[in-house]
């Protein structure tokens, strides 16, 4: 009987701590930075400060888009004419 006693008292003990930690790491969770939930919460950017900001931005793939749109227009004709057959 003793050694049951033993047993439901250690469940209960588990079950506890369980319990209590899973509320701990809520409550901890829940005072980090949460996400906003309507567009007034947003920060607002300066329209310079962004300008400046994408002036800056270095260029990738030059060649490739170069290439691409040069395709682009020397097929144009042909796509021209398979759209109006």
């Amino acid at each position: 009987m003793e050694a049951n006693n033993d047993i439901e008292d250690m469940e209960e003990e588990e079950e506890f701590g369980f319990s209590r930690n899973y509320f701990l790491a809520k409550e901890l969770g829940s005072s980090g930075k949460k996400s906003a939930r309507k567009l007034s919460e947003i920060n607002l950017v300066d329209e310079q400060e962004l300008r400046a900001a994408a002036s800056n931005i270095e260029p990738k793939h030059e060649k490739e888009v170069v290439a691409l749109m040069n395709s682009y227009k020397s097929l144009y004709s042909k796509w021209v004419f398979e759209l109006r057959c």
